[in-house]
């Protein structure tokens, strides 16, 4: 699957193979919450709002392909 942002940019890609492991997925996680903490760092406004929902996006994604693979 390929990972783009609102603006359709390409961002990453995580493959869609059921052998898909538990450290590709906690990378994954890891990955979502340093954006996070990154992006409550920056000036509040738009931009920052923006950023903030783009990684909740990438979140769910996450926790998608993690029920995907049980």
């Amino acid at each position: 699957m390929n990972l783009t942002n609102s603006q359709g940019l390409h961002i990453g890609a995580v493959t869609g193979s059921a052998d898909r492991t538990l450290t590709e997925m906690q990378q994954l996680e890891a990955m979502a919450a340093k954006l996070l903490e990154t992006a409550r760092k920056l000036p509040a406004g738009p931009v920052c709002r923006d950023l903030l929902k783009e990684i909740e996006k990438f979140r769910v994604r996450i926790a998608t392909l993690k029920a995907k693979g049980k």
